[in-house]
């Protein structure tokens, strides 16, 4: 018991002398943001700090991943992830370490996320003698629907390091900077993808009877489409069903011959994630038989939900409340429709993922908005709970 009081100690003590420069690598990153898959700046930043760590890393993994190994036992091996890209979206808020980057902001926490990652970097590497297993840091590329954690797997991350049990989390702008929230079973959401081309037949907007419309078919389309969550999936299930893209026509006299669609499905159980699948496909082919078009849904690579693995879920809270207090644990009522490519690793290996409060004090904003910004608060409270939840899980 001593010794892991002296041990909790010593990660809150790392985790203070550290915070400061943390939160200066989170400001220059969010001053610098870059898409997925260019992380070519902020990849290098990552392996300069591992470098003066003296942490055994390797680069270009999933093309601009990184991934590092920490320690020598021979307990249990823990993957801890972090993301790196940002978003294509302009800042209009003016911090002084706004985006100088035009069109690129991280408008979800990634940049925290990546100082946090390389805080706990930091501080096993510091006890590095001391730790009784491994750890795998994960510095994640294109988690924006870009597919960065498949890469990473299709080039061979867990055949250099495999690891036993996996750690994610995302900072929770719901929820107060110093808190750390979870869901007890799923944590995200499945998403699939889908692009649907309706085509018809061209023709004058004054002869509709000549053509075959297909805007009008899209029309259809989109209300019918709805109908599938409102009155085929269980009331007390979650699903969404959304079109946030639609592509047709060029002049306001004539009908064209195509209308792109482009949307999504969100789904938190596997039965519900297939039955709306099949639905869509079947309204399609309604659609294409009562307006007398070709309507045929193409589904792209999506990512299974994220659900936590209770008997890894909950040695992990009991270590988060003995580091920031038990008030400070928030059980979150639902998981979230958003979805998360850590379930490439999720689904794998036994995992649990955390939200880290960074609601800021003085405004509301949330994930993705143009406006974002975060409590720093939440990169220590990360830091030093992640590290010592690792340093327990590699003794299981």
């Amino acid at each position: 018991m001593r010794e892991e009081q002296d041990l909790r100690a010593r990660i809150e003590e790392i985790t203070a002398e550290i915070t400061p420069r943390l939160i200066e690598i989170r400001r220059h990153l969010h001053a610098n943001p870059e898409l997925g898959f260019e992380e070519y700046e902020t990849s290098a930043l990552v392996m300069r700090e591992l470098t003066r760590l003296g942490v055994d890393h390797r680069s270009g993994i999933g093309k601009t991943g990184v991934a590092a190994t920490i320690g020598q036992g021979n307990g249990k091996t823990i993957g801890i992830r972090g993301d790196m890209d940002a978003l294509p979206i302009q800042e209009t808020a003016s911090p002084e370490y706004k985006s100088r980057n035009p069109g690129k902001m991280h408008a979800c926490g990634h940049d925290a996320h990546t100082a946090i990652a390389l805080g706990v970097s930091e501080v096993l590497s510091r006890l590095a003698d001391a730790l009784p297993g491994r750890a795998l840091m994960v510095f994640q590329p294109a988690e924006e629907g870009l597919g960065g954690a498949r890469a990473m797997l299709e080039d061979g991350l867990f055949e250099w390091v495999e690891p036993d049990i996996m750690l994610g989390y995302h900072n929770w702008p719901l929820i107060d900077g110093g808190t750390i929230g979870y869901h007890p079973k799923t944590a995200f959401a499945s998403t699939d993808p889908f692009d649907i081309t309706i085509t018809g037949q061209s023709g004058h907007g004054a002869h509709p009877h000549l053509a075959v419309d297909p805007i009008v078919a899209a029309g259809n389309l989109v209300s019918s489409l709805q109908t599938i969550v409102a009155r085929e999936i269980a009331p007390l299930e979650a699903a969404v069903v959304t079109i946030g893209s639609i592509k047709g026509g060029s002049a306001r006299n004539q009908i064209p011959d195509s209308v792109t669609l482009e949307g999504t499905t969100r789904s938190q159980n596997p039965a519900v994630r297939e039955a709306v699948k099949a639905a869509i496909e079947r309204v399609c082919a309604g659609i294409a038989l009562t307006h007398r078009v070709t309507c045929k849904p193409m589904f792209l690579t999506g990512v299974p939900p994220v659900v936590n693995d209770p008997d890894i879920l909950h040695p992990v809270l009991e270590t988060t409340r003995s580091m920031i207090g038990d008030d400070k644990v928030i059980e979150l009522p639902q998981g979230s429709m958003g979805s998360e490519d850590y379930a490439e690793f999720s689904t794998r290996v036994p995992s649990a993922h955390l939200r880290i409060g960074s609601r800021l004090k003085d405004r509301k904003t949330m994930l993705h908005r143009s406006d974002f910004d975060l409590d720093e608060a939440c990169i220590p409270t990360a830091v030093k709970a992640i590290a010592a939840a690792a340093i327990d899980l590699m003794k299981r």
